[in-house]
């Protein structure tokens, strides 16, 4: 596993509580340039955003015990300041809503997806945020991407 941190320095946490849901995020995100980890409990999200730090985090909006607005709240209070991408098999318009709500609350969100999510486009969306990461340094850096061309 050493050899997949130094080939894939940028992390995704997948915040799903279906086991095959998580797989095909994971896998994914790995062959994206990703290493993953898996979360199915939303109240150990906070320390698990704190001490693992990942660059995005992949969100389903039906996890137990706790409502998708709240674990929207859980992930800002923690801090996060990667790319949230939604994928929750809601209607569009659950979805869409809350992508604005979780955007008006200060976080990134380039994309909703629904359920079962499309592989391919998910791995071109992993692509294009790696791309943007990498050339706006490591997560390290707290100052955000330059626009300069």
């Amino acid at each position: 596993m050493a050899d997949a941190n130094q080939t894939a320095p940028h992390r995704l946490l997948a915040v799903e509580d279906d086991p095959d849901c998580s797989d095909l995020i994971l896998r994914t995100a790995l062959k994206s340039g990703y290493t993953g980890l898996g979360a199915t409990d939303a109240l150990s999200l906070h320390a698990t955003i704190r001490d693992w730090r990942p660059d995005v985090i992949t969100l389903d909006l039906c996890l137990p015990n706790i409502d998708g607005m709240e674990v929207i709240g859980l992930i800002k209070e923690a801090g996060f300041a990667g790319h949230l991408i939604i994928i929750s098999g809601q209607p569009e318009w659950i979805r869409d809503l809350t992508r604005k709500v979780a955007s008006e609350s200060g976080l990134n969100v380039p994309a909703q997806m629904s359920k079962p999510v499309n592989l391919r486009e998910l791995h071109e969306l992993l692509i294009g945020i790696r791309g943007a990461l990498s050339a706006g340094h490591s997560r390290e850096t707290t100052s955000p991407p330059s626009t300069a061309p």
